[in-house]
């Protein structure tokens, strides 16, 4: 039987290399799976938004490849996989297509532009998540920290920091403890689509 739980933001759904039972469902908040290197380095795979199913290695009795973290308090429904209806089969097959199709396009983000286009570009993105609101200004930021940015980025905090730093000062952005407010949108958004300059300097 289906069952609801509550997790707390920092708090895994299940680690890495751990064996599958369940499937999950996102209900509220934001999780996301990230993958550890072989150098220790944690990468973030694909986001789960609300709506969206996860775990679906239990399916083929493999271990899971990567763990699923809360972003953000999130409320979450466990399945049995052996107990499936056929309407939750189908909603599951819909909703991982989608999510291959959104994993595809962050993937291609990460392998186009330098740093800075991949940073904005990832700021864009959280933007329209559970991480992303509004202020008493109405102006949009985005609850991340630069580690969380270089882990969605592919790069390291010391170089997201230089970016992030390099858009404050260029007043795009403003910054707070854990938020990123979005000040010029158009020119964000102008930069997020630029491709990689053939000859250009990238971030490491």
């Amino acid at each position: 039987m289906a069952q609801k739980l509550r997790y707390q933001r920092g708090q895994f759904v299940y680690r890495q290399g751990e064996g599958g039972g369940n499937l999950f469902r996102a209900d509220t908040g934001l999780v996301r799976l990230v993958q550890l290197t072989p150098r220790g380095r944690t990468l973030t795979v694909r986001h789960v938004l609300p709506g969206d199913y996860f775990g679906e290695d239990t399916l083929t009795g493999h271990t899971h490849p990567q763990g699923a973290e809360a972003l953000t308090n999130a409320t979450i429904t466990t399945f049995d996989p052996t107990e499936l209806d056929e309407r939750t089969l189908l909603d599951m097959a819909r909703n991982l297509g989608e999510q291959l199709q959104r994993t595809i396009t962050h993937e291609v983000h990460l392998q186009s532009g330098d740093l800075r286009v991949r940073v904005v570009r990832y700021l864009l993105e959280l933007a329209d998540t559970p991480l992303g609101a509004e202020d008493t200004e109405d102006r949009l930021y985005v609850r991340a920290t630069h580690e969380l940015l270089a882990e969605g980025s592919g790069s390291t905090r010391e170089s997201v920091s230089k970016v992030i730093t390099e858009l404050r000062d260029a007043g795009l952005i403003e910054t707070g403890y854990r938020h990123i407010t979005l000040l010029r949108m158009g020119e964000l958004r102008e930069i997020a689509a630029r491709a990689a300059q053939p000859n250009g300097e990238e971030h490491a």
